[in-house]
């Protein structure tokens, strides 16, 4: 616990200065980090990949996707694209004796799905006005509500939501993150534009969209969790990585931000949440 309690302190300080400079490139730097180490645990850990320079490959091709919005050329991610699917394939007809079509497969597709739900949250601050404030509902959406389901669960739980992927997780804890998660997307809402109130910036906030928004971002973020539980299940693993001592790997921690950040960015399109007081 003291190992898990210091690692969380630490995360949360390296945290608070990405967010702190969160419109720099420090943003798609940390970003890509995240993204460079989930990709290498998921294909490392599990063994699903085991040649190392189609290995490599996707390293890299995950770490650019955070940085396409510092390029001026709009057809880079197609280029960059283009070259990978070269390389993997290429790598498949050199050395088919010993590297698989499923490791080519399994390459190419966690190499762009998973720094892409990550680098949401470059293209969030990037396309939405108050990007730092939907960076945090993120954060509130897959934390708190995470945080919130494990006492919960530890507390009152009694019935097994999935037993054959995740046995400590409880129907009771679930619902106790979606309420959390929903109180604590309201609180925050409020607070924001009462700061920004006092600097003669007027907001309105539709709390029902929030607290909309904030329940289907909590249930994205229990499937994200499940789906990264599903992935180790199968593999015969405990955790991804052993990065963060008493958390695990990276993808350990961030799983839910996989589906949180997507769907927190569509949900907001859809209903709007802040809007410049009349």
């Amino acid at each position: 616990m003291k190992q898990r309690i210091i690692s969380a302190m630490l995360g949360l300080v390296l945290l608070v200065i990405v967010f702190i400079l969160f419109d720099t490139p420090v943003l798609n730097v940390a970003v890509a980090l995240i993204a460079v180490l989930a990709v290498f645990e998921i294909l490392h850990s599990t063994g699903y990949v085991k040649n190392k320079v189609v290995l490599g490959a996707a390293v890299l091709y995950g770490a650019a996707m955070p940085f396409y919005d510092r390029i001026q050329n709009s057809k880079a991610f197609f280029y960059v694209t283009l070259v990978f699917l070269a390389l993997l394939f290429g790598m498949l007809l050199f050395d088919h004796q010993k590297t698989m079509f499923s490791e080519i497969t399994t390459a190419g597709f966690i190499a762009l799905i998973v720094p892409l739900g990550f680098s949401m949250l470059v293209y969030i601050r990037d396309t939405t006005n108050h990007g730092l404030f939907f960076m945090l509902l993120a954060c509130v959406a897959a934390w708190v509500s995470d945080t919130a389901a494990y006492f919960v669960g530890r507390k009152f739980g009694k019935h097994k939501m999935c037993p054959l992927i995740s046995p400590h997780k409880t129907i009771e804890g679930a619902v106790g993150g979606v309420f959390f998660a929903v109180v604590f997307f309201i609180l925050f809402c409020w607070g924001y534009t009462w700061i920004l109130g006092r600097d003669g910036v007027f907001l309105e906030v539709s709390y029902i969209s929030a607290a909309v928004v904030a329940a289907v971002c909590s249930v994205a973020g229990i499937c994200g969790d499940l789906l990264a539980s599903v992935i180790k299940r199968q593999a015969g693993i405990k955790d991804f990585g052993t990065i963060m001592p008493g958390h695990g790997g990276i993808m350990d921690r961030f799983d839910s931000f996989l589906l949180v950040v997507p769907t927190l960015y569509l949900l907001t399109k859809l209903l709007p949440i802040l809007q410049l007081a009349a």
